[in-house]
């Protein structure tokens, strides 16, 4: 079956390529079609999305939370489109489309000005994929997303070449520490993205309340800004309307050394929520984000 899938991913990446092409609005029309094909006819994963969304908001009527699931396939849909298309996207159209609120623009212009580098912790809400091309070309920050490689070699490539394509350096998860260091030691200030709702295994989490559930949150980011003495951003690309974002950043705290065991992440898990409950169907819902139980010794 490995071989089997490395070898269609070759006409898979060529065919992500010639798509890349096509104007956005085209692009959108394919996600359209793609939506529907994800919810009604593969019904993608559609038993743990919409167990996600029963369990996340238990106040929701049946209806309700199938109006929310099917918002969250025409999102996924125009996230895959909005991806392929950063392979050929103008500078131009991106600054049309995605934008930084002016508090951000002017909280991250001090931090940049003053020599400063950061640490942006984002979830899977809104198109992720478009937070550093934004950032990029609103500051010189050295933009050091972190990454998961993937297993087939060919997708692994062509992912690298799109996201890569407005960073300076795309940096694998297990090697973010290391990268962290070596930037402290040059004279440009820098963001390290990293992405935080993920599932973590249960004995090495933090632990805390998220959408109604115990939930377990990655206790590397929070130990990484400790240890380095970074400051913290939330980040959050909230969709506008269709193909447009706006940036949305809260500073969390100037020092995260000074901060507590697990409030940084408490904090982050609370952001991220209010988010989601703001516009439930722009998160990801289709993970299994709640397949762990808190252990007995875990961490509060």
């Amino acid at each position: 079956m490995a071989f089997i899938n490395h070898i269609l991913s070759y006409p898979v990446a060529g065919l992500v390529k010639l798509l890349s092409w096509l104007p956005l609005r085209v692009l959108h029309g394919i996600a359209t079609v793609l939506a529907f094909l994800m919810a009604d006819v593969i019904r993608y994963r559609r038993g743990v999305v919409l167990s996600n969304l029963r369990s996340a908001f238990p106040g929701k009527g049946e209806k309700e939370l199938r109006r929310i699931a099917r918002g969250f396939y025409r999102h996924l849909a125009d996230v895959v489109a909005e991806t392929i298309k950063l392979l050929n996207i103008s500078d131009e159209e991106m600054m049309r489309r995605c934008r930084i609120s002016d508090e951000g623009k002017a909280m991250l212009r001090e931090y940049y000005s003053s020599g400063r580098s950061i640490i942006g912790l984002l979830g899977h809400f809104g198109n992720w994929e478009w937070v550093p091309p934004v950032t990029s070309l609103n500051f010189p920050f050295l933009v050091v997303p972190a990454y998961r490689p993937l297993k087939d070699k060919v997708m692994d490539r062509l992912m690298l070449k799109i996201r890569g394509r407005y960073a300076h350096e795309l940096v694998p998860k297990k090697q973010v520490g290391r990268a962290t260091v070596r930037y402290q030691r040059g004279e440009s200030p820098f963001i390290i993205g990293l992405i935080a709702d993920q599932t973590p295994h249960p004995q090495v989490a933090y632990w805390t309340t998220f959408l109604s559930q115990d939930t377990p949150v990655f206790s590397g980011p929070e130990k990484l800004a400790r240890s380095m003495r970074l400051p913290v951003f939330f980040v959050a690309l909230r969709r506008q309307r269709r193909g447009h974002y706006l940036m949305h950043v809260v500073l969390m705290t100037d020092d995260a050394a000074g901060m507590k065991e697990g409030e940084l992440s408490r904090q982050f898990m609370a952001l991220l929520e209010q988010e989601i409950i703001r516009s439930p169907g722009d998160w990801l819902w289709s993970h299994r984000r709640w397949k762990h139980r808190r252990p007995e010794n875990g961490q509060q």
